[in-house]
């Protein structure tokens, strides 16, 4: 089977699985929450790895705490993918970023169905359209609020718009390659004090959104913050925002006139079963 068949059939495994879980092409997805629905356990682990897909009775994967958040989502959403092809257990590697570049069929199978589950055609360019904007005109503050609200990371977001989807020339992707996460973050907020930003417009349509600790959040101006998870940073403004820090471990409700979403604060690195990452107390 070639390659483009191998992503065809990622993608409709992808379709195929939230149409079994009865998930709305159209809205973001936590890729734990999809395991634990399929009777998959998922664990976080001090090592150095991309994840771990072990086949067994229950069915078990195990993510590297070291990753980058978003890093951590694609993975988990990658190992369901060898989960549900039947694939034997899998050990990924580290790689230096999210392009696709393997040729072994079952890592192209997996990587198709995590781009897809997480990421569907139909949702990415919706939320393009709702914002009035162009992926092949975007800007790396517009790739960067889009990937915060599918949580995936901002060069896992290019590469699927520009070479999966193909709604971006190449010349235009190479230019929005030269920035990184860091780089926005640091303009935006001022500082680099920041672990990780990500950014909540008045489009987004995620039901919630996770954080580690010394994440800073930026929401509409004006949105309703309850808990004490989040409070007002001290960053500059930047306008039409509202900037917060995730500073403890729990939840936090946001809420505008458009949208309620959660937010759910982990301990960085945190270790442990995916479930317990943002329980105020995991012994209760």
């Amino acid at each position: 089977m070639n390659r483009r068949m191998l992503i065809l059939n990622g993608a409709q495994a992808a379709s195929d699985v939230r149409d079994q879980l009865g998930l709305d092409l159209l809205v973001p997805v936590d890729p734990y929450a999809i395991a634990q629905d399929l009777g998959i356990r998922v664990r976080f682990l001090p090592v150095s790895m991309e994840g771990f897909y072990q086949k067994g009775n229950p069915p078990r994967i195990m993510l590297s705490a070291l990753r980058p958040l978003a890093r951590k989502a694609f993975t988990c959403a990658h190992e369901i993918g060898h989960h549900w092809f039947g694939h034997g257990s899998t050990i990924d590697e580290l790689r230096a970023d999210d392009r696709q570049d393997s040729e072994i069929p079952e890592e192209v199978l997996a990587n198709a169905f995590a781009a897809f589950l997480l990421m569907p055609t139909i949702a990415v360019r919706g939320a393009f359209n709702r914002r009035g904007w162009k992926p092949a005109t975007a800007n790396p503050l517009q790739i960067l609020t889009i990937a915060n609200e599918f949580g995936v990371g901002y060069e896992t977001l290019l590469t699927h718009v520009s070479v999966t989807l193909n709604d971006m020339p190449h010349r235009m992707r190479m230019e929005l390659g030269k920035w990184t996460p860091q780089r926005i973050r640091k303009g935006l907020l001022g500082h680099d004090d920041a672990d990780g930003l990500v950014i909540l417009d008045d489009k987004q349509r995620s039901p919630a959104v996770d954080l580690d600790e010394g994440y800073a959040l930026a929401v509409p101006t004006g949105a309703n913050i309850q808990g004490g998870a989040l409070t007002k940073s001290k960053s500059q403004a930047i306008e039409g925002f509202d900037i917060y820090d995730a500073v403890a471990r729990g939840r936090a409700t946001i809420s505008t006139n458009a949208w309620q979403t959660e937010a759910r604060i982990a301990p960085a690195n945190f270790v442990g079963a995916a479930n317990y990452r943002f329980l105020e107390d995991p012994d209760g």
